[in-house]
């Protein structure tokens, strides 16, 4: 939350007392005002996004299990290509839910980890937020 700054109502000091403030001392140096700290407006958040369904759509796009012409509405035209070569026939599941990670507000970082095939292998994505959706533009499985 913003700091609150309230201007302070005009103050004149009495006449006749010592230092001009009441209860001063006379001869005494008066405190300067504090200032007023600057504190940055946080950022509002990252606009929602759903990794495991993202992850998801992708994954049995990989497996054969969907046609590959559904990258083109997830991913970034060169990423989408790349990924349709790498498409067979296998099995893989998700054994954790997504992590996800946000270095800034439209950019989220997801890993997840998998089982295909009797093997444990990690995924990392990148996506960005384009147009009201959210986009792959990197994904790679770590085999």
């Amino acid at each position: 939350m913003p700091p609150v700054v309230r201007r302070l109502p005009a103050y004149e000091p009495p006449v006749g007392v010592p230092g001009g403030v009441p209860g001063a001392v006379a001869g005494a140096v008066p405190r300067p005002r504090p200032r007023p700290v600057w504190v940055p407006v946080p950022e509002p958040p990252s606009p929602a996004l759903d990794a495991a369904r993202l992850v998801w759509v992708v994954l049995e796009v990989l497996d054969g299990r969907r046609p590959s012409r559904v990258l083109r509405e997830v991913a970034v035209p060169g990423l989408a290509a790349r990924l349709g070569g790498q498409v067979r026939a296998r099995t893989t599941r998700m054994v954790r839910a997504p992590r996800v990670c946000h270095p800034s507000r439209f950019v989220g970082e997801i890993c997840v980890t998998v089982r295909r095939e009797r093997r444990m292998l990690a995924v990392a994505a990148r996506v960005e937020y384009r147009g009201r959706r959210w986009w792959f533009t990197a994904f790679s499985v770590l085999e």
